[in-house]
């Protein structure tokens, strides 16, 4: 897994009243799918792995010329993928750079990314006014931008999720459960959340995968806690997660 899902987990980090958080939101009861009910054989199928993309996606032109690697996927506060960003042109003469590829012109085989931009027409990608992306213009439109571009508020990047600090509800608190090592993509939309528990965690340990809420329910780009709108109890209800299966 990537570095950066694998920041280190503060056991001390003091659990936080569920009224005490300002951000926090619950869930319609309807809109949770209860995990008796939940199971990866979808995801198994044909979900896609956002981490393994960052740490191991090459990045090919419309040639079949090696370009550059994947540095960032965008989404959508409701859990739409909108485009990667990717670096490219270590080969041409302008050197490298990072260009925004929207989605449905990605094609993907495996650790094999393909993207419609070549060295002669890199170039002509504009940067976007003021270095922001929103989500209509990521979804319709192939520019040059930074690796570290702001995103208008119903816009984040993958980075800013993966390696967050989860957490599942004790009763009127939350307890810490683990952190986020990795984002399911399926049918272009964000359909789960891999979990990898702390070592703190009494519970069974390893790695799982619940639907994804975010927005939903609290999260937002920036915020280190990733809570789940699950119990204690829940949680343990769900069976290991196998990356061994998954692309």
């Amino acid at each position: 897994m990537r570095n950066h899902t694998m920041r280190t987990l503060l056991t001390g980090i003091a659990a936080c009243s569920l009224s005490g958080i300002a951000a926090a939101q619950v869930v319609e009861t309807e809109r949770v799918i209860p995990l008796t009910g939940w199971g990866y054989d979808e995801i198994y199928a044909d979900g896609r792995s956002i981490d393994n993309m960052l740490d191991e996606g090459e990045v090919y032109g419309p040639g079949g010329e090696e370009i550059g690697s994947v540095e960032n996927v965008l989404f959508h506060t409701d859990g739409r993928v909108l485009s990667i960003i990717a670096q490219v042109g270590g080969l041409w003469d302008i050197g490298d750079t990072h260009v925004n590829i929207p989605w449905d012109q990605v094609e993907i085989t495996g650790n094999r990314v393909t993207i419609p931009v070549t060295e002669e027409t890199v170039e002509d990608y504009s940067l976007y006014a003021d270095e922001l992306i929103t989500g209509q213009e990521a979804s319709t439109n192939i520019e040059e931008v930074d690796d570290d571009v702001a995103t208008a508020a119903r816009v984040w990047r993958a980075t800013e999720l993966l390696g967050d600090y989860v957490r599942v509800r004790d009763e009127d608190t939350y307890a810490n459960y683990g952190y986020v090592e990795d984002l399911i993509v399926r049918d272009n939309i964000l359909a789960a959340v891999a979990v990898r528990t702390d070592v703190g965690w009494t519970g069974t340990r390893g790695a799982f995968a619940y639907p994804y809420y975010g927005y939903d329910y609290g999260w937002y780009a920036g915020r280190p806690y990733y809570d789940l709108p699950y119990t204690t109890e829940e949680v343990g209800e769900v069976e290991p997660f196998d990356y061994e299966q998954i692309d």
